[in-house]
């Protein structure tokens, strides 16, 4: 077995034997001596990197540029988000998610008031409205609006009961949300003021 052994043994075998174990060694020594000081700036490439090896934490976002395909990204079918931003039409303050009218109307019935709101600003959109009870009613708790004297209309109604088939309107009395009812006529006429959805 030795003398087999010993025929085996020559020159070649022994020189490649010798040149893989010095091969293997050099790699574990540099895998394990090799620092990120040792390595110079701007000497690797995205070869040298296994695919997503480099993580949030090693990249400094400030120094990313704007990714080709997402250049439009900060807009939206071309409009830029500052655009976007909601906004109460001129002559309106934001008061209870709608925009209210800074003034009040001149007396009117309530249908009347109803179609004098519907066709403002009926040109661009679907027009205004009367206010609720709790739109009108938060726009004058938080001091946006003063109330107009004799108290102002708002969109709800009830059956009347002094002409059956009529409707009387909610009216708001005072500024700490009072109410009254005022029948849909020319003598049951009040200030009114209409309100708008935002805009943008």
């Amino acid at each position: 077995m030795r003398d087999r052994f010993r025929s085996r043994l020559t020159y070649a075998n022994v020189t490649a034997t010798l040149a893989l174990f010095i091969a293997l060694g050099g790699v574990s020594y540099a895998a394990t001596k090799i620092s990120g000081r040792q390595i110079k700036a701007h000497t690797l490439t995205a070869r040298n990197y296994r695919s997503n090896s480099v993580t949030g934490k090693a990249v400094k976002e400030k120094t990313l540029g704007v990714v080709p395909r997402a250049k439009e990204a900060d807009r939206l079918d071309g409009v830029t988000a500052e655009r976007l931003l909601v906004a109460c039409p001129e002559g309106t303050i934001p008061a209870a998610d709608t925009c209210v009218e800074t003034q009040a109307r001149p007396p009117l019935s309530l249908h009347s008031a109803m179609l004098e709101c519907a066709n403002t600003d009926a040109q661009k959109g679907l027009g205004r409205r009367l206010p609720t009870y709790n739109e009108l009613a938060m726009a004058l708790i938080n001091e946006a609006i003063t109330l107009a004297t004799g108290g102002e209309l708002t969109s709800q109604v009830y059956p009347s009961t002094a002409n059956p088939g009529l409707v009387e309107a909610l009216y708001i009395t005072t500024e700490t949300g009072n109410v009254g009812l005022t029948p849909d006529t020319y003598a049951g006429a009040k200030s009114y003021r209409c309100v708008a959805d935002p805009l943008n």
